[in-house]
C-alpha cells in the first residue's frame, strides 16, 4: 500500500509540475482534528480541476497551483474541507472525523461492521462532543448524547456515579447496561474520558445477543486509543474551573422561624417558645456556611507514535475536584498502555495495561437509595438546622459552637466525621490473531481486572445538644478486592464471491470468573479521637467478611449475508451457563435475527436527494441473571442484628448467640428472558448532509426474578426469588442530524429524542404490588408498583384545596381532626373513610420525552459549542419540602413558604396552616406535594480558538472558555430536577440530594 502510495504521489507532483509550471507552491500538514496524528495519503485537489496531491506518511503535502485558487481536501472518514488560499502559502489542516459516513466501522460485538451494513440498533457516541465536556465520569457526559440511553445523576456529590438506563426499564430487578472496555466487560467509571477512541451502544436483542446474559439491558462498546504509523505525537490536555450550587432553597431567618413558630403555638392554644423573645442570638445563613466554591481541574498527556511492526499509546491523566459542600472531593490519577506489534503479515498481536487510583471524601448521605435512611440527608439536615445558633466558638474544644436552641451543628458534625473511599483499578488484557487463510482468522483474548477498595468512617466524640453528641469515638472500615478473568476464543470468517454475495461468520467461546473477597471490622469507644486504629477500641468490636466466587461459561456464534449491498441477513445465537442457578436450569440459550434491505441501492429507486435508505427489523431473545449467588440453596447466617428483637426494654436489642436462617432454597429459579422486537429506518440525505435513524421497540419480559415479601415472624432475613413476574416495555428513539461544511463557516446540528413506557403484567404473589418512595423513615410510600401499570408510579392522596370553614369541615365528614386552614384530602372511592384504598395514581418519575440537542460551528480558527439537554412528562416528589413543611418537635427551620400559610386574615393562601402536632397528618404523601420535574438544560456552552504552528514545534494549540450546566429551565421547586438515587421503584423522589453545580471553565490543547 506504501508503494501505492507513493506512485500516486509522484504522479501527482508530476501532472501538477507540468500544468502549473508558473503557480506558486502551497506546502502544509495535514492532521487528525481530534487525536493530533498526521494523515497519510489525504486527497489535495485545486478545485474544478485534476491538479491535486496527497499527502505523505507525516502528514506533509505540496501542491503548485493560482494563488487565488481553492483546495478541497478529502479523506475517507473525515469531513471534507475546503479552503480559499487567498495568496497564502503555507495553510496547515485538521480534518474533523465524519461520524455520518457510511463506511464507518462500528465495533459490535466480537467483530466490526460498516454502518451501512447493520441491521441491529447500535447507536454511536460523538467523542469529540463528550471529550468537550469537563468531568471526570465517562457515564456522566452521556447524559442526552445518545436516544434511548438516559444517564441521570444520582447525587452532584465529587465521583458520585450516575444511574444509566438504555431504553427505559425491561426488569424490576438490576437494570444496569454492560460496559464492555477493549473486548472485556469492566467498570465505566474508571476510564479516563481522554483515553476513548470510539463508544457504541447496542440496544436491541439482535446486536447485543452475542453477549448472552449480560446484555439484557443493554451493551456499552467503549475502544480506547491505539497508536498508529507515523512519527511521534504528544498531546496535552488541561482546564480548571470553578463551581458552585446554582440556588438556593429559601428557609427561615432567626425572625422568621420565631414569627412561624409562635403561629403554629397559638393556632394550637400553647403559649409562646422562651427562645423566640431571646434577642441577643444569631442569624445563621446554614447554606452560605455548608455549602463554598468549588475547584476542579483535569491534566491529561499523551504520547503515540509507531512504525509498520509496532505502535504505541501512552496516556497519564489526573482529575480531581473539590466539591460545592464542605469535606467532600474526589481525585483520580490515570495510566494507560495500548500496544499493537506485526509479528508477521499473518500474525498481529497487543495488550492493554491501565491503572486508575481514586480517592474520594464522601458526605453523609446515603447514595444507595435506600429509603429507610430518608430525612438524614446532611443536605436536609443544613436546611432544618436553625439560624439563632452560631457555627463556630473558638472556646471549645473542636472550634464549634454548641447550640443555644435546640440541638446539633451540621458543619460540626460534617467537618469532623470522616468518610473515605479509596479505590485502586488494574485492568489488563492481551490478544494474538492469526490470518489462517485470506477471510478466515481466530483470536483469543485473555483480560484481568482487579478492584481494591478500602472504606474508612470516624466519628470522634463531640458535644453538640442533648440529641445530637457522640460520646465514644466510632470507627469502622472495610476492605474488599474483585477479581475478574476474562478468556475470549474467536474464529472469524469474511468471504466475498462473485455475483455479489458476502458471507461473514464467527463462533467463539468465553469463561468469565469473578471473585470477591471482603473482611472489615468496626470499634468503639477509643480512649483518643486522634487514634485511627481499630485495635485502639475499648469497646464493641465485631468484624465481617465474605468470600464469594461466580463464573459464566458461553458458547456463541454469528452469520451474516449481504448480497450486493442491498439485501441484508444476520443471526446470532448464545448459549451460557450461570453458577448462579442449581444444575438442573444453570443453562440458558438465547438468538436474535435481524435483517435489512437497501433501498437506496435497487435500480428502481431514483430519488436523487436520498443517499441512502434502509428499513430494518430484528427479533430475539435475552437473558438475564443479575441476582445474588447461591439463592438455589438454603443460607445461614450468624449477624442477627437485622432482627431488632425488643427484650427488657423499650429499645430493640440484637440477639447474636447461634445462627438464623438467611434465606431459603430458590430451587427452581431459572433464567429471566427478554423477548425484543426493534423496527428502524436509516435514512441519510443530501449529499449525506441530514441524517435521520428512527427505532420502534417492544420488549416482553418473562419469568421475570421477584423477590417475594414474606412477613418478618418469619425469622427470614432474604426474600425468596421466584421467575413469577412479567412485563412489556416499549417506546421509539430518534436520531437528527444536520451539517453544512463548504465555506469557511461549518457547522453542524444534532438532536436525539427518545420515550419509553412500561407495564407490569404479572408479579407471581399474593399482593402482587410494591411500596417504596419513602421519605420519613419506613412510614408515608410515595410509590407502588402493581400488576397492570408502570414501575414505580406515584400512589397518592389527592388533595382539594383548604378548608376555610368548620362546616366544610363537618360537610366533608372524613377528617374528624381537620380545622379550618388543613389540607382537604379527596374520599375517592366515597366510602365515608379516608385511608389507603383513596390514594391515586398520578405518574411517575420517568419521563415521557428525554431530549438532547447539540450545535457545533467553526469560522476559521473559531469553534463554538452548545449543548442542552432535558426531559418532559415526568413527576417529582419534593420530599425536601415534605421535611421543612411538617413539625418535627420545635428546634428546626422550615421553608420560608410558612411566612405565607392560611390563617383567618390569608384565606387566600394555598399553604396549609403551621400546628405543631399536625392532627391532620398534612404532610401524608398526597399531590400537594408532587410537582413537575420536565427541565430544560444548558449543559454546557464552549468558545474556543486554535492556532497552528505558532513555535517551532508546537503543530496546534487550542484555548477555550466554557461553563457547564450554565441554566436550568424548570418549573421545581427543588435543587435540580435532573437528579434521582431512588432505585428502580421511586424514581423522582427528592429527599434533599447534593446539589449539581455551576461550573464555569478555562483550558488548553495543545499538538506537538
Amino acid at each position: 500500500m506504501s508503494k501505492f502510495y507513493i506512485i500516486l504521489y509522484l504522479t501527482f507532483l508530476l501532472v501538477s509540475a507540468t500544468v502549473f509550471a508558473q503557480s506558486s507552491r502551497v506546502t502544509g500538514i495535514i492532521q487528525d482534528e481530534g487525536s493530533g496524528e498526521p494523515l497519510i495519503g489525504v486527497t489535495v485537489i485545486e478545485k474544478g480541476t485534476t491538479n491535486g496531491t496527497i499527502s505523505d506518511m507525516n502528514g506533509r503535502y505540496s501542491i503548485e497551483v493560482p494563488s487565488n485558487s481553492i483546495l478541497v481536501i478529502s479523506y475517507v472518514g473525515f469531513e471534507t474541507s475546503e479552503i480559499a488560499l487567498n495568496g497564502r502559502s503555507q495553510i496547515d489542516v485538521s480534518l474533523k472525523k465524519d461520524v455520518t459516513q457510511l463506511s464507518e466501522v462500528i465495533i459490535v460485538g466480537y467483530s466490526s461492521q460498516n454502518r451501512q451494513d447493520i441491521t441491529g440498533a447500535v447507536s454511536s457516541v460523538n467523542v469529540d462532543d463528550i471529550q468537550r465536556l469537563p468531568g471526570g465520569n465517562v457515564s456522566n457526559l452521556l447524559q442526552g448524547q445518545v436516544a434511548g440511553v438516559i444517564s441521570t445523576p444520582g447525587s452532584g456529590a465529587p465521583g458520585a456515579a450516575p444511574v444509566i438506563r438504555i431504553r427505559g426499564l425491561g426488569t424490576i430487578g438490576n437494570n444496569n447496561p454492560l460496559f464492555v472496555i477493549d473486548g472485556v466487560p469492566a467498570d465505566i467509571n474508571s476510564i479516563n474520558p481522554s483515553d476513548i477512541e470510539s463508544i457504541n451502544v447496542l440496544k436491541d436483542a439482535s446486536a447485543a445477543t452475542i453477549y448472552g446474559s449480560r446484555a439484557s439491558n443493554g451493551v456499552v462498546i467503549v475502544t480506547t486509543k491505539r497508536g498508529k504509523s507515523g512519527k511521534p505525537v504528544v498531546s496535552f490536555t488541561a482546564y480548571t474551573g470553578w463551581s458552585s450550587v446554582p440556588n438556593t432553597l429559601d428557609v427561615l431567618n432567626t425572625a422568621g422561624n420565631n414569627q412561624v413558630s409562635n403561629a403554629a403555638h397559638a393556632n394550637d392554644g400553647l403559649d409562646p417558645l422562651a427562645y423566640t423573645s431571646l434577642t441577643e442570638v444569631a442569624d445563621t445563613d446554614w447554606q452560605n456556611e455548608m455549602f463554598q466554591t468549588g475547584f476542579e481541574q483535569k491534566y491529561d498527556l499523551a504520547v503515540s507514535g509507531g512504525s509498520d511492526y509496532a505502535a504505541y499509546n501512552l496516556a497519564f491523566g489526573y482529575f480531581s475536584d473539590e466539591g460545592t459542600v464542605i469535606e467532600t472531593d474526589f481525585e483520580r490519577f490515570n495510566f494507560r498502555l495500548n500496544t499493537d506489534y506485526n509479528i508477521s503479515e499473518r500474525i498481529r498481536m497487543g495488550q492493554t495495561i491501565s491503572y486508575a487510583r481514586s480517592n474520594r471524601n464522601l458526605l453523609g448521605e446515603d447514595e444507595s437509595g435506600d429509603g429507610g435512611n430518608a430525612g438524614f440527608s446532611p443536605i436536609l439536615s443544613t436546611l432544618e438546622a436553625l439560624p439563632h445558633n452560631e457555627v463556630f466558638d473558638a472556646s471549645t474544644i473542636d472550634g464549634f459552637a454548641v447550640p443555644v436552641v435546640g440541638s446539633g451543628n451540621i458543619v460540626g458534625t460534617t467537618t469532623l466525621t470522616t468518610r473515605i473511599s479509596e479505590n485502586d483499578q488494574l485492568q489488563g488484557n492481551a490478544f494474538i490473531e492469526f490470518d489462517i487463510i485470506d477471510g478466515l482468522k481466530f483470536r483469543t483474548q485473555f483480560g484481568v481486572n482487579v478492584f481494591n477498595n478500602f472504606f474508612r468512617f470516624h466519628s470522634p466524640t463531640y458535644q453538640f445538644g442533648p440529641q445530637t453528641a457522640n460520646d465514644m469515638a466510632d470507627l469502622s472500615e472495610t476492605r474488599s478486592r474483585t477479581t475478574e478473568n476474562v478468556w475470549n476464543n474467536v474464529v472469524e470468517y469474511n468471504k466475498s464471491l462473485e455475483g455479489g454475495h458476502t458471507i461473514t461468520a464467527l463462533i467463539g467461546t468465553s469463561l468469565e470468573k469473578r471473585i470477591f473477597q471482603s473482611t472489615g471490622g468496626s470499634n468503639n469507644d477509643f480512649p483518643s479521637n486522634k487514634l485511627r486504629s481499630l485495635n485502639a477500641g475499648i469497646g464493641d468490636a465485631n468484624s465481617s467478611g465474605s468470600n464469594v466466587t461466580s463464573t459464566i461459561e458461553s458458547i456463541f456464534g454469528q452469520a451474516g449475508y449481504n448480497y450486493k449491498d442491498k439485501y441484508l441477513v444476520q443471526g446470532s445465537i448464545r448459549r451460557d451457563g450461570s453458577s448462579r442457578f442449581g444444575s438442573g436450569n444453570r443453562y440458558g440459550t438465547f438468538s436474535s435475527v435481524s435483517l435489512g434491505w437497501r433501498i437506496s441501492e435497487e435500480s428502481f429507486f431514483n430519488v436523487p436527494f436520498i443517499n441512502d435508505l434502509k428499513p430494518r427489523f430484528s427479533i430475539g431473545t435475552l437473558g438475564n441473571q443479575n441476582i445474588s449467588n447461591f439463592l438455589f440453596i438454603a443460607t445461614l447466617s450468624s449477624n442477627n442484628s437485622a432482627l431488632n428483637y425488643p427484650l427488657g426494654g423499650a429499645q430493640s436489642q440484637a440477639v447474636n448467640v447461634g445462627t438464623i436462617n438467611r434465606s431459603l432454597a430458590s430451587t427452581d429459579i431459572k433464567w429471566e428472558e427478554s423477548n425484543t422486537m426493534n423496527y428502524g429506518v436509516d435514512l441519510q440525505m443530501f449529499e449525506n448532509r441530514i441524517g435521520i435513524i428512527f427505532d420502534y421497540f417492544i420488549t416482553e419480559t418473562t419469568d421475570m426474578l421477584v423477590g417475594v415479601p414474606v412477613p418478618a415472624t418469619s425469622g427470614i432475613i432474604v426474600d425468596p426469588i421466584t421467575n413469577g413476574g412479567n412485563m412489556e416495555n416499549k417506546g421509539w428513539e430518534l436520531t437528527l442530524s444536520y451539517r453544512n461544511s463548504e465555506s469557511d463557516f461549518k457547522y453542524n446540528i444534532s438532536a436525539n429524542l427518545a420515550s419509553s413506557e412500561n407495564k407490569v403484567t404479572k408479579l407471581g404473589f399474593q399482593d402482587e404490588a410494591f411500596v417504596d418512595g419513602f421519605v420519613i423513615f419506613d412510614t408515608h410510600p410515595t410509590t407502588r408498583t402493581e400488576v397492570g401499570g408502570e414501575i414505580g408510579r406515584f400512589h397518592l392522596f389527592k388533595t382539594n384545596g383548604i378548608f376555610q370553614t368548620e362546616e366544610e369541615v363537618t360537610e366533608h365528614g372524613v377528617q374528624p381532626n381537620a380545622v379550618p386552614g388543613d389540607l382537604r384530602f379527596v374520599d375517592t372511592n366515597g366510602d365515608g373513610v379516608l385511608n389507603d384504598d383513596d390514594k391515586q395514581f398520578m405518574g411517575s418519575g420517568l419521563p415521557d420525552l428525554e431530549y438532547g440537542l447539540t450545535f457545533n460551528a467553526s469560522f476559521k480558527n473559531f469553534d463554538f459549542t452548545l449543548f442542552f439537554q432535558g426531559s418532559s412528562g415526568n413527576q417529582i416528589y419534593n420530599g425536601t419540602n415534605v421535611l421543612l413543611y411538617r413539625r418535627q418537635g420545635d428546634a428546626k427551620n422550615f421553608s420560608a413558604d410558612l411566612l405565607n400559610t392560611w390563617n383567618p386574615s390569608n384565606t387566600g393562601s394555598s399553604i396549609p396552616r403551621v400546628t405543631t402536632q399536625d392532627p391532620n397528618r398534612n404532610i401524608r404523601p398526597s399531590d400537594y406535594f408532587l410537582e413537575d420535574g420536565s427541565y430544560l438544560r444548558v449543559k454546557n456552552i464552549q468558545l474556543g480558538y486554535t492556532f497552528n504552528n505558532i513555535v517551532n514545534g508546537i503543530t496546534k494549540a487550542r484555548i477555550y472558555a466554557g461553563a457547564e450546566n450554565l441554566l436550568t429551565i424548570t418549573g421545581y421547586n427543588g435543587f435540580d430536577p435532573g437528579l434521582s438515587n431512588y432505585p428502580t421503584f421511586a424514581r423522582g423522589v427528592d429527599r434533599g440530594l447534593y446539589p449539581l453545580a455551576r461550573t464555569y471553565l478555562l483550558g488548553v490543547q495543545v499538538t506537538f
